[in-house]
């Protein structure tokens, strides 16, 4: 009698960086179970599309900047200061574009470690690598609220801009905020493309720690809390304030 040939076990589908790709904005809870089984390599896509885009998008906005600068000249500041601010709206857009393609991955690198450092806090577990892979896939969703935004300063025109408020464009209370100017930095930071944002934080840490909801929201608000406070800085520098 021919002994019964076991059935062999189906292998489970390898992770795909480059679905990945698709995935963050229709199936994140899969593909953040999936990180660990993803190539070592699985960060450089989604990092790659992050640097080209906000490269791109720093490039299309560059006329609608100098504009902007030189708004923030007043009668009362000093000679040296309204230069500075001069020669600022005279850079070419390839030094902006540069800029971002060298501080999109280190804000990654960055934020991975202090994620990895709170996930190990709220749940003891915590892999740096796969933070990172984890984050520079979920900051993807941010990237329409730029495109977004160059969009509709392209509907307004270059004449429309005269003040640095006059640059951000987002979906979210700092719409009806107009004078303020400190006002509109802090409620800018709060927007549909953000709160998408966090809402993949706190699937990335439950799923790369297998924590609970409570512990995964605490460890992804206190990252967003830190992300958010120096975005508040770097626009008060930029005439935020």
């Amino acid at each position: 009698m021919a002994t019964p040939t076991p059935a062999v076990a189906s292998q489970p589908e390898p992770a795909s960086p480059v679905k990945g790709l698709i995935d963050v904005f229709i199936n994140p809870a899969g593909l953040f179970a999936s990180l660990g089984g993803m190539p070592k390599w699985g960060w450089l896509p989604p990092m790659a599309v992050g640097i080209i885009v906000s490269a791109a998008v720093q490039y299309f906005l560059h006329p609608y900047k100098k504009p902007a600068i030189l708004g923030m000249i007043t009668d009362d500041m000093s000679p040296q200061m309204a230069q500075a601010l001069r020669e600022s709206a005279s850079k070419q857009p390839w030094s902006d574009m540069i800029g971002a393609a060298i501080s999109y991955p280190i804000m990654i690198l960055i934020g991975a470690g202090i994620l990895t450092g709170l996930a190990a806090m709220f749940t003891a577990k915590g892999k740096y690598m796969t933070f990172v892979t984890g984050l520079s896939f979920a900051k993807l969703v941010l990237l329409p609220g730029l495109i977004l935004t160059n969009v509709i300063l392209s509907l307004r025109g270059v004449d429309s801009v005269s003040s640095m408020m006059d640059l951000i464009w987002t979906i979210g209370p700092a719409m009806f905020v107009s004078g303020n100017k400190l006002l509109f930095n802090l409620l800018s930071q709060i927007h549909v493309f953000e709160v998408w944002y966090f809402i993949l934080l706190v699937i990335l840490v439950q799923k790369v720690t297998s924590a609970k909801r409570g512990p995964a929201i605490a460890a992804a608000a206190i990252y967003w809390i830190i992300g958010a406070a120096c975005m508040v800085g770097m626009f008060a520098l930029g005439g935020l304030r």
